[in-house]
Order: structure tokens, then sequence, then C-alpha cells
């Protein structure tokens, strides 16, 4: 999974960083200023915001080291 995942772009990583960044903000929002959202579907937005920002994150950090290693 992990070498699927390091094969992405960085550009690529920073776009999941992204969507999970704007996907827990909106659900956020819309549960304080438009209507309740339940807790479980809370939750699971959370969740699935967690896995996006980590794959994001890590894709970057492997595009930031290989660019590094090409510089040296």
């Amino acid at each position: 999974m992990l070498s699927k995942l390091y094969k992405l772009s960085r550009r690529r990583g920073l776009q999941l960083e992204a969507f999970g960044s704007i996907l827990i903000v909106t659900v956020m929002l819309a549960d304080r200023f438009l209507y309740t959202v339940q807790d479980g579907f809370m939750l699971v937005c959370a969740i699935i915001s967690a896995i996006f920002l980590t794959c994001g994150i890590r894709v970057v950090k492997h595009a930031d080291e290989q660019i590094q290693d090409k510089n040296r």
C-alpha cells in the first residue's frame, strides 16, 4: 500500500492534504451554523479527513526527500 502511495507526485500529496482539511472544516462549519450533524457522521468525516491528511503529508515528505537526495 505504501509503495503505491509513494508513487504519487508532490502536487497530488498537497491536493490530498487540502481535501482532508476542506472536508473537516466544511463538516464542522455545517454542524455549527446550518444544522446539527449526527455524531456518527461527524466521526466518520473526521476519520476520513485524518486519513487524507496523513497520506498527503507522507507523499509530500517522500517527494521532498527524493528531491533532496537528487540534489546531493
